[in-house]
């Protein structure tokens, strides 16, 4: 019996890979989902399953192989979308193998878009509990409803494990009322799955394919899976074959229309393990731009390429969950949890309209002009604990900085002094953690705070004078970066 069954299993798989998909790329004009006989195919629009991407041809028609495990989808080209679910996942895919599907029309519907794209890019929100979802709601979808951009990217680590949660959370975030695009994170993946190509079976049947491509106004964006799952729940970031593939293909079809390329993934540029390959594959492209998660922390990555292009700019964007949710809770309910670097919870805006970009930071509940944090020694008389963590210096958290941005001290007398870049654990972190330590948060259902060890890429510092008057001084800085369009100050009250 067991030497029929084998032959009998490959004969099956031949036959995956030899079966092929056909269907239409069609205008759905009507809006019932199906192609109707007065209704027109749309030529040129890409279909891929993962790995090959094929064109339709001048009557919307398109044929392409079905991969196992993989699912078949379009990449929306501008002007149109696919049909949204009510939690405005663009439903732009299908699984014809384990569908049992060999015809599939793909309804397009034209969709207004500007040349210039309002992105929102959301760093870990990894919600394991409803608690979790709650927090989202209130730190991310009640700003954007009145600030809704075109579409939000969350960057991975949507879960925390908790593949279960993947649909409360995609109720929140569909409530923003715009198209939600997905990234995979190592928290998002099937551990228990026996093949690569199930390692995001939960993601996609949530949330479609793990990587794929779209065009949105005049711009092109790549959403990647580098997460390579190992034995044990450990994993490497590294990009497989097929992905490499569909990377080439796409690009082969796309470079001589585009000078720029945004990318999104969850791990940082730097970590993947074969990121070479993606270099090289990238280098038609003047312009190159990832927006990672990860690491908790936010800051910029240069990436120098030859041939005299631009150096590919990266951003890790932080979490909106802060630090996985950790420390005591404010007046409604949300836990502190500042990240390792000291940078408050919140999300990234990204206007794009080609090789022109615009990133703004967005501290959650507070305006968009809270984009510093000072630090100043401050001697307590009724709580005395924290006076021990007092230092001669002003320290100044930029969110939004990288390591070229100039930031400036104005102590009260009109002079404005140059601070230093600092390699140090941000003040604020500091307090947080003494805080614990003191005991100040027992009794409360909270996670603890990991020590504070990490450095932040985005902290000043300059000695306060020795010879200020005694008293009460009003101190201002005020940080610049002409690349990143950042022009921000803010005040504080400096005891002496």
């Amino acid at each position: 019996m067991e030497k029929r069954l084998i032959p009998l299993f490959f004969l099956l798989v031949m036959y995956s890979f030899g079966q092929k998909i056909s269907g239409t790329v069609f205008l759905d004009e009507n809006k019932n989902g199906t192609f109707n006989r007065t209704e027109k195919g749309l030529p040129n629009i890409l279909i891929s399953n993962g790995k090959d991407i094929v064109v339709s041809d001048p009557n919307g028609a398109y044929t392409i192989k079905a991969i196992p495990g993989n699912l078949v989808f379009v990449i929306k080209p501008s002007g149109y979308i696919s049909k949204r679910n009510e939690q405005h996942i663009v439903q732009s895919y299908f699984h014809p193998l384990k569908e049992n599907i060999k015809d599939y029309d793909f309804a397009l519907y034209a969709h207004t878009e500007n040349k210039k794209t309002k992105v929102a890019l959301l760093g870990d929100v990894q919600v394991d509990v409803i608690d979790d979802v709650h927090h989202v709601g209130k730190l991310v979808t009640e700003e954007l409803v009145y600030n809704r951009p075109d579409f939000i990217m969350p960057l991975g680590d949507l879960s925390f494990d908790n593949l279960e949660i993947f649909d409360p959370l995609a109720a929140v975030l569909g409530l923003v009322g715009c198209p939600v695009f997905y990234v995979i994170g190592n928290h998002d993946l099937n551990f228990e799955a026996t093949t690569l190509s199930d390692r995001d079976a939960s993601f996609e049947a949530k949330f479609g394919p793990s990587y794929y491509a779209f065009e949105y106004g005049d711009n092109l964006f790549l959403v990647l899976n580098n997460i390579s799952p190992l034995p044990e729940g450990k994993y490497k970031a590294q990009i497989d074959s097929d992905q490499l593939e569909f990377i080439k293909n796409l690009i082969a079809l796309k470079k001589d229309k585009y000078k720029a390329i945004n990318i999104a993934m969850h791990i940082p540029f730097d970590e993947v393990s074969n990121k070479d390959a993606l270099l090289k594959l990238l280098r038609p492209f003047d312009d190159v731009f990832i927006a990672a998660g990860h690491t908790h922390t936010q800051y910029h990555n240069y990436y120098n390429r030859a041939l005299q292009k631009t150096a590919i700019h990266e951003l890790v964007c932080g979490a909106v969950c802060g630090s996985w949710w950790q420390g005591s809770h404010d007046l409604r309910g949300i836990p502190f949890s500042i990240m390792h670097d000291g940078t408050p919870k919140g999300y990234w805006f990204m206007n794009v309209e080609g090789d022109k970009r615009e990133l703004q930071y967005k501290v959650s509940g507070a305006p968009a002009t809270k984009q510093i944090n000072i630090w100043v020694p401050e001697v307590n008389e009724w709580d005395k604990s924290l006076n021990e963590l007092n230092e001669p210096f002003v320290y100044a958290n930029v969110f939004a900085a990288d390591e070229n941005t100039q930031v400036e001290i104005n102590f009260g007398d009109n002079q404005w002094l140059p601070m230093d870049k600092h390699e140090g654990v941000a003040p604020e972190l500091k307090r947080l953690y003494k805080l614990q330590v003191l005991g100040r948060y027992k009794g409360q259902p909270i996670s603890a705070f990991p020590e504070a060890v990490k450095n932040s890429k985005h902290l000043w510092r300059i000695a306060i004078p020795e010879n200020m008057k005694e008293g009460a001084h009003l101190i201002q800085v005020r940080a610049m970066n002409s690349n990143l369009l950042l022009n921000v100050r803010e005040s504080s009250v400096l005891w002496r």
